[in-house]
């Protein structure tokens, strides 16, 4: 029995032990869950000498959100003689996280250092080993909620950590496997890690990272190998919902793509932020072979090869290698059909190759680019890559041919493009300065835009130059443009030249220089654009037309019935387009001395300037002075002095309204007036009160054609003109001006017909030397050129009858055409004058014979 009670005791005492452990381990425990926020409760409740074991265990953590766990089954097992010295496994497992709404950290900018020692604080916590099985996890992803299925297991072995993730989507796996190394000691001691990538039970990647301490700082070696890919297109869909992926753009991925990559970089001991690895010093070796074409998504099929040794030992990264040999099969590329047709290339090839030259210093580059398709171009160039100091590139030579049957940009087509481009210079991070070679040009054989037609264009680019900050080059130099027949429907057809300069950046652009045109033609012109708007300058050289009218040989709307021989011409505009404000135009037009014929009357000095001004949507003509020393359609006019102003819209532009401060014209030395007045053209038709004044009755026998009719006085009234579709005068009124005057005609053929009438024999012998107190007559003018008079003559001639009074009413008609014409023919007139007058003659036979 005392033995008996012996063991029973100390079984007592045992269990009295444990239990006090197990009080004070749940106590613990149940504080720690309090600190950490954790709730925890279980079903079911094992102990045993290998362990605790839990059934339906729920874990609830409330910190920065909610997670929440259910394992069917928790074990935590203890180790004899391993540290820490527990495994923990669960079977079941279902974990959903509901993060808390805070902004995420940007990784970028987070301290490395930090991080790796927040992970080694944590690692003495870990269980030995963590074994998860039939895991699956309810997480926040870009689409929302996104599911994980899988298991895990982590082991802690020594100084290692052991890692195996293993997830399932549908029939399709992936197994992350990792072991890091060098977890004991502080950061600066040496540490590996090796890490393989297996999609559907096929090896696809395979990394391995060396980082150990050397002298004051850390020494990163590694590899990177990618096998060829099998068809994985389910792993960029479940990418896609956890990254804002475009499945649907996604390409497919290549058969035997496959890369090699081997690094090794200089770290700082102190810091090393992200941004540190990209001016580390070292070099980089990359091996990239793409035989199959694969789709880079917005780019096209890439397919071909690439080399690349890269070295950095100044913080900037050179290219000591660099050899290439890759394909692009843009035909349905989205960058390509932004391009105009015909500037589509469906198929491009690069090919780069070391050259002979290369130094320390320098990295002498071959490039050679191709195009097959709607755009055909070839270029090589020449290139010096520079290592010894921060990033240069010399451009040695770089020759660009191209050329394209036919380009559509909106309604501007353009035919046998031809391209020919040669450079050179160089090219630094700060720098950039590139110059254009003679042979330099681009040719159109035809450019077509709107009513716009260009044959044989050509773009002389020689002498341009690139220069400036590479973000914000500038583009300066001389440039021409000649055009061999230039036609549209208000120009003459004939070759047109512009040479100037140009000054182009991101901001602003600059065009000034000359327009020549084959008629001899010559313009200033100045272009200007900004961010304030666009503005065109253009002078007009002074023309002396004794040498020739250039502008008639230019404009197809000049009039043909004009000709001007003598003078000078000059002229200016001046275009503005304001950003988000109405057009602005102005011109200007003067001429002194000029002279010519217009229809059947010639001009002489005239003198005058017409002003244009265009402002948004009114247009303003303004004819300030306009003068002319005689008009002669048959009889010498003038001088004639003219002050007007017209303004409209441009909706109706010939629907305005014209205003005249000054409007007179000299005839047989008297003159023709028009009282200061504003006209609406909109109307069918305006009435001009002319008034006449002075008419001398000496000068109009003068030159009127009439035998023996000779006399005096003046005359004086007032002509209703009316202008419509023809010209015409209703119910005009002619006076002769007080006291009066004399006729005197002197006919023998009339004489004669009196001879045999005596009432016709008092006529004539009354208007031998008639002396009129009243001449009135009414005047009408017909738009078919009839003038028509009601003449009332009294007075008396003192050899008939003592004086007595004699009364004569007459009625004349003329055909005022015919008689200019025939005025005209009677004295010396240009050989132009002539042909026009009488081709109306015979143009007015058929239809006087046809009334």
């Amino acid at each position: 029995m005392s033995r008996r009670r012996f063991w029973l005791s100390i079984c007592i005492a045992i269990l009295a032990l444990l239990s006090l452990l197990a009080g004070y381990a749940g106590y613990r425990v149940q504080q720690l869950l309090e600190q950490q926020h954790i709730e925890l409760d279980w079903q079911g409740f094992s102990l045993t000498w290998r362990g605790l074991q839990l059934h339906e265990v729920s874990l609830v953590q409330r910190q920065q959100g909610e997670l929440h766990a259910h394992a069917r089954q928790l074990q935590l097992q203890w180790l004899a003689s391993e540290t820490p010295r527990y495994r923990l496994a669960a079977q079941g497992l279902r974990v959903e996280w509901l993060p808390a709404e805070t902004a995420a950290q940007n990784p970028a900018d987070s301290d490395l250092d930090a991080t790796l020692q927040t992970i080694l604080d944590a690692l003495p916590w870990l269980p030995r080993q963590i074994e998860l099985r039939d895991v699956q996890a309810q997480l926040p992803c870009a689409k929302g909620r996104c599911a994980i299925d899988g298991e895990l297991d982590l082991q802690r072995l020594d100084d290692a950590l052991q890692l195996r993730v293993r997830l399932l989507r549908e029939s399709h796996s992936a197994l992350l496997q990792a072991r890091l190394q060098g977890l004991d000691g502080a950061l600066d001691s040496p540490r590996q890690l090796q890490l393989t990538l297996h999609l559907d039970e096929q090896q696809q990647l395979e990394l391995r990272s060396d980082l150990a301490a050397q002298g004051d700082a850390l020494q990163w070696n590694g590899d990177l190998l990618l096998a060829p890919l099998q068809e994985i297109a389910w792993v960029a869909a479940w990418l896609s919902e956890w990254t804002p992926l475009d499945t649907a753009n996604l390409p497919a991925t290549p058969q035997q793509a496959g890369i090699i990559a081997q690094w090794q970089l200089q770290l700082p001991q102190s810091t090393r932020q992200f941004g540190e690895l990209l001016v580390a010093p070292g070099w980089l070796r990359v091996d990239t072979q793409l035989p199959q074409p694969w789709p880079m998504p917005g780019v096209g099929l890439l397919s071909g090869e690439l080399q690349l040794d890269l070295r950095n030992s100044t913080g900037v990264w050179q290219a000591r290698k660099l050899h290439g040999d890759l394909q692009l099969d843009a035909q349905d590329a989205p960058w390509l059909a932004a391009l105009p047709s015909g500037l589509q290339p469906s198929q491009l090839n690069m090919r780069l190759v070391p050259l002979q030259g290369s130094t320390d210093n320098e990295l002498a580059v071959g490039l050679t680019l191709s195009g097959q398709g709607a755009l055909e171009m070839q270029a090589d160039a020449e290139l010096g890559l520079q290592l010894s100091r921060d990033w240069a590139l010399d451009v040695r030579q770089l020759r660009l041919e191209a050329r394209s049957k036919r380009v559509d940009l909106g309604a501007t087509r353009a035919d046998g493009l031809q391209l020919n481009l040669a450079l050179s210079g160089n090219a630094t991070a700060q720098q950039l300065q590139l110059a254009v070679a003679d042979d330099s040009r681009l040719a159109i054989q035809r450019l077509r835009v709107a009513e716009l037609d260009l044959q044989q264009a050509q773009l002389i680019l020689a002498g341009l130059g690139i220069i400036g900050a590479p973000t914000a080059p500038t583009l300066s130099g001389p440039l021409a443009l000649r055009v061999q027949s230039l036609q549209h429907p208000q120009l003459q057809p004939q070759s047109w030249q512009w040479q100037g300069r140009l000054q182009a950046d991101s901001v602003h652009q600059a065009l000034d220089g000359a327009l020549l045109v084959d008629s001899g033609l010559s313009l200033a012109l100045g272009l200007n654009n900004s961010a304030d708007g666009l503005a065109l300058n253009a002078t007009l050289d002074e023309l002396f037309l004794r040498a020739g009218n250039p502008l008639a040989q230019t404009l197809a709307s000049w009039p043909p019935l004009l000709t001007l021989d003598n003078g000078r011409l000059q002229g200016e505009a001046s275009l503005r387009l304001p950003a988000n404000k109405p057009l602005r135009l102005s011109a200007r037009l003067s001429g002194k001395g000029l002279a010519g014929i217009y229809d059947r009357s010639t001009l002489s000095g005239v003198d005058g300037e017409l002003r244009l001004q265009l402002a948004g949507d009114r247009l303003t003509l303004e004819l300030p002075s306009l003068s002319a020393k005689q008009i002669d359609p048959g009889i010498a006019l003038g001088p004639l002095q003219l002050q007007a102003s017209y303004q409209a819209s441009l909706q109706r532009p010939l629907a305005g309204s014209l205003s005249h401060q000054r409007a007179e014209l000299g005839i047989l030395d008297g003159n023709l007036r028009l009282e200061p007045a504003t006209w609406a053209l909109d109307q069918p038709s305006q009435l001009l009160p002319l008034k006449l004044s002075g008419l001398d009755l000496q000068e109009l026998f003068r030159v009127y054609p009439a035998e023996g009719l000779e006399g005096n006085g003046l005359l004086d009234g007032t002509l209703p003109l009316r202008l419509g579709g023809a010209i015409s005068i209703e119910q005009g009124l002619i006076e002769a001006r007080a006291p009066g005057g004399r006729l005197r005609f002197h006919s023998p053929r009339i004489r004669a017909m009196g001879q045999a009438n005596p009432g016709m024999k008092l006529v004539t012998d009354a208007l031998e030397d008639f002396h009129y107190d009243l001449l009135s007559s009414s005047l009408d003018y017909e738009p078919s050129g009839t003038l028509r008079l009601g003449m009332r003559l009294h007075g008396q001639n003192p050899a008939i009858e003592q004086g007595r009074p004699i009364h004569f009413n007459i009625n004349l008609e003329e055909d005022i055409p015919t008689l200019l014409a025939s005025l005209q023919l009677t004295d010396k007139v240009s050989d132009i004058i002539q042909q026009r007058i009488q081709q109306r003659m015979r143009q007015r036979v058929p239809q006087e014979t046809k009334e």
